[in-house]
């Protein structure tokens, strides 16, 4: 045989691989073998080399193509593609709206002009549902709270008068406006038993928008993260004496704040089809030594605080407190309930004025001391 071999590598389907092998062995092996009729049994042995050939060529090509988003058919690799591009994939559309909101609370006489009684005023705590008289079907939620109490220049609230008799003025009206979407809160559990590593569970529904919140049977909440090694999340706080003392006295043009907090508890989610929600806990599983909630203060570390332990001879790394090498625990003979939302689409529009409905009574809360009846 020829040192110097002649072989071409172009070759792509079935046709252009059997006359390949064809020539080819004409070139190299004129002695050997000489019939190529399309019933001899080297003919056949071609033909299968060429069938392989074709098969593994029309598999490598595809698998170059799936791996660029623009070129991807298969729907598995497109949510892979885009996390890996830093994209969240969005599985539905929903509707958004401006929703005003009004309570009516009753006149009190200060001095010689009528003003609004603002305790009679009523807070609604985040994820009230709304929904119409007219088509129960149609559900949308407010996301943030309403506090009637509160009015500022980004959170303004409106006054009018809405009842008199004579010049006396009976009740006021109030109104707030904030953002719906169109979404419903659904409810489901899953239960875990002994700890392992990285535990995934799906959500198996369609229009999924995101998860709302996670707690688990011991009451702990689990928070969502981009990534399991991010283990810092601001979190908010009413800004109250207790809280913060520095900042209180501007309760009124702040009414709450942001802290920094460190969560053990955290997981991330992703969309692996339209209808398939992923979610993914941490690698950690020494539960009786996890880590501190509130991030500690390198600048306390040593003050001889009752009831903790003196660590002066200790030295520490500030960034000791920023990172751990655990992404988050795993949960483990436990329950956990999440609460989702799903929603949107085109049928999820409807038309002006007939979202008049509060769904969640409950989520109502009103000033203790009241009169019952007035209230």
């Amino acid at each position: 045989m020829a040192e110097n071999i002649d072989i071409k590598y172009i070759n792509k389907d079935f046709s252009e691989f059997k006359n390949t092998l064809t020539e080819f062995a004409k070139t190299y092996f004129p002695s050997t073998y000489a019939n190529f009729t399309p019933s001899s049994p080297g003919t056949m042995f071609l033909e299968m080399s060429a069938y392989v050939g074709d098969v593994l060529s029309f598999y490598l090509d595809n698998q170059i193509q799936e791996n660029f988003i623009q070129y991807t058919r298969q729907q598995n690799n497109i949510y892979s593609l885009a996390y890996m591009l830093g994209y969240t994939p969005k599985v539905t559309g929903v509707a958004t709206v401006d929703v005003d909101i009004y309570q009516q609370i009753p006149a009190i006489l200060s001095g010689t002009n009528y003003t609004p009684d603002y305790n009679y005023t009523v807070q609604l705590l985040e994820n009230t549902q709304i929904n119409s008289s007219l088509n129960q079907n149609t559900s949308f939620l407010i996301q943030d709270p309403v506090d009637f109490s509160f009015s500022s220049s980004q959170d303004p609230t409106t006054v009018t008068i809405y009842q008199t008799t004579g010049d006396n003025v009976d009740y006021f009206l109030l109104k707030k406006t904030r953002k719906a979407i169109s979404a419903e809160i659904k409810t489901t559990t899953f239960s875990f038993g002994s700890v392992e590593k990285y535990p995934t569970v799906e959500i198996e529904d369609s229009n999924i928008i995101k998860i709302l919140d996670i707690t688990d049977s011991d009451g702990n909440t689990w928070y969502e993260v981009p990534y399991l090694a991010q283990e810092m999340v601001y979190d908010t706080i009413k800004n109250t004496n207790v809280n913060n003392p520095n900042f209180s006295v501007n309760q009124s043009d702040v009414p709450f704040l942001l802290q920094l907090k460190k969560i053990p508890r955290r997981f991330v989610t992703r969309f692996t089809t339209p209808t398939t929600l992923q979610l993914q806990f941490g690698a950690g599983t020494n539960t009786s030594n996890i880590d501190e909630e509130i991030t500690p203060n390198p600048d306390n570390i040593g003050l001889g605080l009752p009831y903790k332990r003196s660590l002066l001879t200790t030295a520490f790394s500030p960034s000791n407190f920023l990172y751990t090498d655990t992404y988050g625990i795993a949960p483990n003979n436990t329950t956990l309930t999440v609460r989702y939302l799903i929603g949107g689409g085109i049928t999820s529009n409807v038309a002006s004025g007939i979202l008049n409905v509060i769904t969640n009574k409950n989520n109502i809360k009103l000033n203790n001391g009241l009169d019952a009846t007035l209230a």
